[in-house]
């Protein structure tokens, strides 16, 4: 009941390397990562892994953003429960409600932090703050827990992919989200939010996304 987006920095050598260490990584802690701190623990660890890495194969800021929800069902009732959030990086982490008003005007809520310069400087898509990997400071793992009913749903992307859906809105309402919502609730497929967001072509960038049904 784990599930993850790992988007390889570009710019710099072993970024698919880097992506796929996180995710293997992510998999064979997953039984243990049952809480915030967990979770927390688990991906300074994973950072500081890919650190020493990219040292021994020579790959100066080698590294990955990572976005991931871990879902822990209330299985007393068998309805609802707990998910936990937690991201470094700009990968996008959405939730969209059963319930379509719960949000007020916005579609959707945002859970996760975006660590870019997106809120300042829209155009600016490609800088980001911090990510997996990265040596010149220590790394601030965003964590947010809340509860679920059953019927909603979860995105999670890489930025290729939220870049060419709302375009500059920062994920608030706008152009573009009245799209994103029809692609999630209505088509409920992965692989349609994709080739939507590289059927835009605004930015050319990896494009990967998971949907979690609750």
């Amino acid at each position: 009941m784990l599930f993850a987006v790992a988007d390889g920095v570009g710019g710099y050598q072993g970024g698919k390397e880097a992506s796929e260490l996180a995710v293997a990584a992510l998999r064979n802690r997953a039984g243990m990562m049952q809480n915030e701190s967990a979770i927390k623990s688990a991906l300074v660890d994973i950072n500081e892994q890919l650190i020493h890495t990219a040292k021994a194969r020579h790959f100066p800021n080698m590294g990955t953003t990572i976005a991931l929800a871990k879902v822990l069902p209330n299985y007393q009732t068998g309805a609802g429960g707990t998910v936990i959030t937690a991201n470094v990086g700009d990968s996008p982490i959405l939730y969209f409600s059963k319930s379509e008003t719960d949000f007020g005007s916005e579609s959707y809520r945002k859970v996760f932090t975006d660590d870019s310069f997106r809120d300042r400087a829209p155009g600016s898509t490609w800088a980001i703050v911090q990510y997996l990997g990265i040596e010149s400071q220590e790394v601030d793992v965003h964590v947010q827990s809340f509860p679920f009913q059953n019927g909603d749903v979860i995105l999670i992307c890489s930025d290729g992919v939220s870049d060419n859906l709302l375009g500059e809105n920062t994920y608030s309402r706008g152009t573009g989200a009245g799209d994103i919502e029809e692609l999630v609730r209505r088509n409920g497929s992965a692989q349609k939010i994709v080739d939507e967001a590289m059927r835009a072509g605004i930015k050319r960038d990896d494009m990967t996304a998971v949907l979690v049904f609750l």
